[in-house]
């Protein structure tokens, strides 16, 4: 059963890696060059949606790798994927309470999916 969780918290988070990059370059990126000619800002953002979604692919491949039994996390390992999540999850949430409110409501959908990919951490780390 920890094998199973642990497969589809790997494959939830791959492809939510390859839908971060997709909308962020489709959807964000394309917003951006219509309101700026500012290379560098489009370029630092299209980093940032890059980034995102290869942080999320990383921790993806390190569930199927541990499922696989190529690696095994042990030890204070296991809290990692956690807590970078946590860390994503919280700087958004300190962004959008203190500078950018209007983020809440284009982020409720991401709120939810990585709330849940949370409490299924949670779930294999206490199993």
């Amino acid at each position: 059963m920890i094998d199973l969780l642990e497969l589809v918290v790997g494959c939830i988070l791959i492809i939510l890696s390859i839908v971060h990059i997709w909308y962020g370059e489709k959807n964000q990126v394309s917003s951006l060059m219509k309101v700026t000619e500012d290379s560098i800002l489009v370029g630092s953002f299209r980093v940032m949606s890059v980034q995102g979604g290869v942080i999320l692919f990383a921790l993806g491949l390190l569930h199927l790798l541990n499922v696989l039994g190529w690696i095994v996390l042990s030890s204070i390992a296991v809290y990692f994927p956690l807590l970078i999540i946590l860390i994503n999850v919280v700087s958004l949430v300190v962004v959008g309470v203190f500078v950018h409110r209007d983020l809440f409501k284009i982020v409720v959908p991401q709120l939810l999916i990585f709330s849940v990919l949370i409490i299924l951490e949670i779930l294999l780390i206490l199993s």
